[in-house]
C-alpha cells in the first residue's frame, strides 16, 4: 500500500454483487484493488486502495451498483492506513 493514502472495503452478501460492486468502483475512479475475502454464510468482501478521493468515490459507486442486486453489508474508507495493515492483506 506504500504511496497510497486510503484503503476502502465494501462487504456484501453474495458474490455477484461483490463482482457488480467491484467493476463499478475499479472503473469509476483511479483505484487498485487489493483482494477480494469469502468471509463465510455467504458475506464476501473486496478491498481497494488509491489516493483518498479516489478511494471515496469508488467506494460510493461501487456500493451503489452492489445494492441494487443485494444486501451490501457495510463499507468503509480508511484514509492514511497504518503500515501494519499491508501485511494483513493477500497482495
Amino acid at each position: 500500500m506504500s504511496g497510497n493514502n486510503a484503503i476502502g472495503i465494501l462487504e456484501t452478501r453474495g458474490f455477484t454483487p461483490l463482482i457488480i460492486g467491484a467493476d463499478t468502483a475499479l472503473k469509476a475512479a483511479n483505484v487498485d484493488l487489493v483482494e477480494w475475502r469469502q468471509i463465510g454464510s455467504g458475506f464476501v468482501s473486496f478491498v481497494i486502495q488509491g489516493d483518498v478521493a479516489a478511494v471515496r468515490s469508488a467506494m460510493e459507486a461501487g456500493a451503489d451498483a452492489a445494492s441494487k442486486i443485494s444486501e451490501v453489508v457495510s463499507q468503509l474508507v480508511i484514509p492514511r492506513p497504518v503500515e501494519e495493515l499491508e501485511t494483513t492483506f493477500n497482495k
